[in-house]
């Protein structure tokens, strides 16, 4: 029994450290929530965090049920919810190159509650590391117990370290005051999005 549960433990944790890998490095969302957070501030980007995670608890529910291999078994669904997710990734991280300086601020409009949302929802990378994640590791309990760990595990990682890159992104604002080093900030935060969109796609294939 000692063994079993040593056993148990471990393979947790090794979840636990491969979660952290593939979750919290980064990708659209944890730019995005850096990126909100350096354009917009801390307080003003809280709606778009708790969209995100919402969001992301949905793709969780669509690797765990079945309907993400299910939507792959069409090419053709596939690929058009893949390029439908891009351009609104794509069209996020434009909207974020192009945030006013900081000294504007107040005519800035913030990515809500529901931009939070789609972008969760269409993260390819986060379909891509959930998969990974349920269906290739086994802890040695109970399949219902199995499936309820491995998805708090995976809550618990997205909601620690994207608050981490939101708050990361909010102090990083203080040292861009100037109008040009903001815009460059932003800009940069918006090629970093797409660059790990691109890698993402490519991780799908």
């Amino acid at each position: 029994m000692p063994e079993t549960l040593f056993s148990i433990y471990q393979a947790t944790l090794t979840f636990a450290i491969a979660a952290i890998a593939l979750l919290a490095s980064p990708g659209p969302a944890t730019l995005a929530l850096a990126a909100s957070g350096a354009a917009y501030g801390m307080k003003r980007s809280i709606q778009f965090f708790v969209g995100i995670t919402v969001g992301l608890v949905i793709a969780m529910a669509v690797v765990s049920t079945g309907l993400y291999v299910f939507v792959h078994s069409f090419p053709l669904l596939g690929v058009g919810l893949a390029g439908v997710s891009i351009l609104y990734i794509l069209y996020l991280a434009y909207t974020i190159a192009a945030a006013p300086p900081i000294n504007d601020e107040q005519t800035a409009v913030s990515p809500g509650l529901g931009a939070g949302f789609v972008l969760g929802v269409a993260n390819i990378k986060a379909y891509a590391a959930f998969a990974a994640l349920l269906g290739s590791f086994t802890l040695g309990v109970t399949p219902t117990w199995e499936l309820f760990t491995k998805a708090s595990i995976c809550l618990l990682v997205c909601v620690i370290f994207d608050f981490f890159w939101l708050f990361a992104g909010s102090k990083l604002r203080k040292l861009f005051i100037h109008p040009t080093w903001s815009r460059i900030l932003n800009v940069s935060f918006a090629v970093l999005m797409v660059a790990t969109v691109a890698w993402s796609f490519m991780l799908t294939d």
